[in-house]
């Protein structure tokens, strides 16, 4: 079968921000859900342009119910290249559009608890964690610690081992909230981090837990 999950988040991304509307928050430091539409259309339209001030002046001009909603439909139809059942957009665009979603989803009112009944397929979320597993060694090169990954009832990956000196920390959860916490959304996520005090407080210097 294609790989087509990222189909499947632009799909989810699209429908949220069309429910939502513009002028409402998302996790990402002085976006609103316009800002964060602006980022995606000009990440898969015109990644050469994009910058915060292109982003700003995009979303300025999406303030208003109907521009916004043109511009929900360019963050649907998604880039014209490559195909979005190509392999390359599944390794460029899935977990990109995955921690965005969550990103309006958990940043509005009751948002975790949304988060928390939300159902994926064990395909997509095996998908997920290959993705996110061919990243997080680099993720977690900030931090000297060695990090093991463990999802609930799960996989489990040693995606960094410890520098001389310091021990390993355990980060533990469902697919969707290791990722949101590697991503730096550890405030918006539900993970459980073991390991030595010392580790542990090291390690969420980096990554803040919930």
């Amino acid at each position: 079968m294609a790989a087509t999950w990222n189909i499947d988040e632009r799909a989810r991304l699209a429908h949220v921000l069309s429910d939502l509307g513009p002028g409402r928050p998302t996790l990402c430091e002085g976006w609103q859900t316009q800002h964060l539409a602006a980022h995606v259309v000009l990440r898969d339209r015109a990644p050469w342009r994009r910058s915060d001030r292109t982003t700003s002046e995009l979303a300025a001009h999406s303030e208003d119910r109907s521009s916004f909603d043109d511009l929900v439909v360019e963050v649907a139809q998604g880039p014209r290249w490559p195909s979005a059942t190509s392999r390359v957009a599944e390794t460029m665009n899935l977990l990109e559009l995955f921690v965005h979603t969550e990103d309006v989803v958990r940043a509005q009112p009751g948002g975790l608890q949304v988060a928390a009944g939300e159902v994926r397929s064990a395909e997509h979320e095996a998908q997920l964690w290959s993705q996110f597993r061919l990243f997080a060694r680099l993720m977690y090169l900030a931090v000297p610690t060695g990090v093991i990954l463990v999802v609930t009832d799960g996989p489990r990956a040693v995606a960094r081992r410890p520098r001389r000196g310091h021990g390993t920390v355990v980060v533990s959860g469902p697919v969707g909230e290791i990722i949101m916490h590697g991503f730096g959304r550890g405030a918006a996520s539900s993970v459980r981090v073991d390991g030595t005090p010392r580790d542990v407080e090291i390690f969420s210097e980096k990554f803040p837990g919930p």
